[in-house]
């Protein structure tokens, strides 16, 4: 979803949220990631993923991989790669959990913003009634308080799913922890922070993350890649 919404409408609710870490899945358990040297091909087309792996896997080769979930699976199949590296959120909820050959450390492959976490999306002009009963209905205050802080990081960066950028943040008693960065489509420049804030302030804690982030390089970074050099 992307950080900035089409005029007219806002976020409403957020589901509880699932294990947010990213997974690999795969027919054979010998691509499970052991070896930091391993070589073979691992499927996705996002950004964030093909950055982190080209940053820790360098060995690796990464192959563009589109499509649904079910469709990528059928990729996988057909020899189009060797394993696929999605979401444990998707893969768990569409069955293929059986697959899964490793799972990645989310303190180091951080998750994107909002993943394993549904949104509830509508009109402004939905009455407040409506919106109150959905919200007493679906929203979780954990995901709702974490999803804030992490948007905004993003919308600070001005970013979306076409930015190598991450972020994810985790309500401890009254206070969030936000791990958030940046990368650089080849892997070469990653800057990854962790900050604490309280939790009545979500968005300032996601915005301050953000200011630091572009102060450090990642104004460069991303210039470079609204450019495309």
């Amino acid at each position: 979803m992307q950080s900035i919404l089409p005029e007219g409408f806002r976020l409403i609710a957020f589901t509880p949220r699932e294990k947010s870490h990213d997974v690999l899945v795969s027919n054979s358990s010998k691509y499970g990631l052991a070896d930091p040297s391993a070589t073979f091909r691992i499927g996705t087309s996002s950004v964030r993923r093909v950055a982190l792996l080209k940053h820790h896997f360098p060995a690796i080769d990464a192959v563009p991989m589109r499509g649904n979930l079910q469709t990528r699976m059928q990729k996988l199949e057909a020899g189009q790669c060797d394993a696929l590296m999605l979401a444990f959120a998707g893969v768990k909820r569409m069955g293929f959990d059986h697959k899964i050959v490793h799972s990645f450390d989310e303190n180091v492959f951080v998750p994107p913003v909002g993943q394993g976490c549904i949104a509830i999306e509508a009109a402004e002009s939905l009455s407040e009634e409506k919106v109150r009963l959905i919200r007493n209905c679906l929203n979780d205050r954990t995901s709702e308080i974490c999803l804030k802080a992490e948007r905004a990081y993003l919308k600070t960066l001005e970013g979306g799913c076409s930015i190598p950028a991450f972020g994810h943040a985790v309500l401890i008693k009254e206070s969030i922890s936000l791990t958030a960065g940046l990368a650089n489509l080849d892997g070469s420049w990653l800057l990854c922070k962790q900050e604490t804030g309280p939790a009545d302030a979500p968005e300032a804690l996601g915005e301050r993350l953000g200011e630091y982030v572009l102060e450090n390089g990642g104004d460069e970074v991303l210039r470079q890649l609204k450019s495309g050099s």
